[in-house]
């Protein structure tokens, strides 16, 4: 006698509206994208929503994603710095045109000078917050990838 067929098990938790979308528009992306901000998704929602629901599928270990600086401003160190001779700096030319940026308060990395690489951008930004020259107000979610146990459950929910 033939065993019995059993039914596939549903997931245990099963992805909301959003982190399906989330998950669908990254496959279709080619399984990464750069930005939270650059997935183009259906389901109407706020960004701090979609915080919410990546943090939610990495939990679940469907997708994983890094960090990156995305608003910062002048510490009291780094004004200091602004202030000393040239010849006693102890930070590169490209962190120097980085300080001067955010002189006027709080800036994104988009409003850097311009002869600041923008490939180099993050590493800088976090080595001068490291130092205590820059204070960091937010960071964003970026470089999302989709994991391979969130590309098999994607395949069963589809």
């Amino acid at each position: 006698m033939a065993a019995p067929m059993t039914a596939p098990q549903p997931l245990p938790n099963p992805p909301t509206p959003l982190e399906r979308d989330i998950l669908g528009q990254l496959q279709a992306a080619g399984g990464t994208c750069t930005t939270l901000s650059a997935l183009p998704v259906a389901v109407k929602s706020s960004l701090r929503k979609r915080t919410y629901a990546c943090q939610q599928l990495q939990a679940r270990g469907w997708l994983d994603y890094d960090f990156e600086i995305a608003q910062f401003g002048l510490s009291l160190t780094g004004k200091t710095l602004l202030g000393l001779h040239l010849s006693v700096w102890p930070v590169t030319p490209d962190e120097r045109l980085i300080l001067k940026s955010c002189l006027s308060g709080r800036i994104h990395p988009e409003r850097i000078h311009r002869r600041v690489p923008v490939y180099d951008r993050q590493r800088l930004l976090e080595r001068l917050a490291d130092q205590g020259s820059i204070v960091v107000y937010g960071r964003a979610i970026a470089n999302l990838r989709l994991t391979t146990l969130g590309e098999h459950n994607l395949g069963r929910l589809l």
